[in-house]
């Protein structure tokens, strides 16, 4: 899940190459049921676990990448584009950038280690040669099945979960308009579940989940967070707003602005 930890806050269609042509959906149906009965995890895997021919992880991904709130695949990527509102005007962020870096498989599932980079550098101090810092990293491992998208935070790169009992289901899809539920130690609930949302990326149609952190010591001081997702996409954007005089103001947004799935596919598991 985007966790993004901005300095003032805490927290953040696919087209794939086809080979559609040859395989129909009526084609692939016989053949994901022989893969089940094989316990056979399609596609070529980063780690190298299964190999087929990438014209069938491709297909493959064309039925189960769609159904995902959060699709994850081997060399996958998303590119976000972040600004700052003050006083209703616009204020560049930086950029921030999640890409599929390993695959896994648990417990019978395809997990998948996502790598989320945060560039707050300047032109100024990119010019200079400024580096980034481990701070600007953080990774997560992600998997889902038809009941959403689950999350297990590492506390550094070379943390793995051990098995799926250590993941949290924190963006539940299919839903609907009003729902509520906890992740993350926090109340989430959705907005909206179905969203115009007009990027650089792309239009897209997306679930919006929020969830509001208040501070104990400061009741009227409070915060809002709000994830945009694109079944078959992912994060569309990720918004940040702060309430001032009892009036919410917009403080920060990540937008897509390019993004890329890969060629391996989850476990044909979307009915769990």
């Amino acid at each position: 899940m985007y966790l993004k930890e901005h300095p003032v806050s805490v927290m953040t269609c696919a087209t794939n190459s086809g080979f559609a042509a040859h395989f129909t959906v009526l084609k692939l149906i016989p053949l994901i049921l022989l893969l089940f009965c094989f316990n056979f995890v399609p596609g070529e895997t980063i780690e190298g676990e299964a190999v087929v021919s990438k014209e069938l992880a491709a297909s493959l991904n064309e039925l189960v990448l769609p159904k995902s709130i959060q699709p994850r695949s081997g060399g996958a990527s998303w590119l976000y584009l972040s600004t700052y509102f003050e006083e209703e005007k616009k204020l560049p962020g930086g950029s921030s950038r999640e890409e599929v870096i390993k695959v896994k498989e648990i417990d019978g599932a395809t997990c998948y280690l996502v790598k989320l980079t945060m560039d707050w550098r300047t032109l100024i101090n990119r010019l200079a040669g400024s580096k980034l810092s481990e701070d600007d990293y953080s990774y997560y491992w992600e998997y889902f099945t038809g009941k959403g998208s689950f999350n297990y935070t590492c506390e550094d790169e070379g943390d793995e979960p051990s098995s799926l009992d250590e993941f949290e289901l924190t963006l539940p899809y299919p839903v609907q308009n009003g729902y509520t539920y906890k992740a993350e130690e926090a109340d989430w609930k959705v907005v909206d579940d179905a969203v115009k949302v007009d990027v650089k990326a792309g239009e897209f149609t997306c679930v919006v989940y929020e969830t509001i952190y208040i501070d104990e010591e400061f009741i009227e001081e409070c915060s809002r967070e709000r994830l945009y997702m694109a079944p078959g996409v992912g994060l569309v954007r990720w918004e940040m707003d702060f309430k001032l005089d009892g009036k919410w103001t917009l403080n920060a947004r990540d937008d897509l602005i390019d993004y890329k799935l890969g060629e391996t596919p989850s476990k044909v598991d979307v009915s769990d």
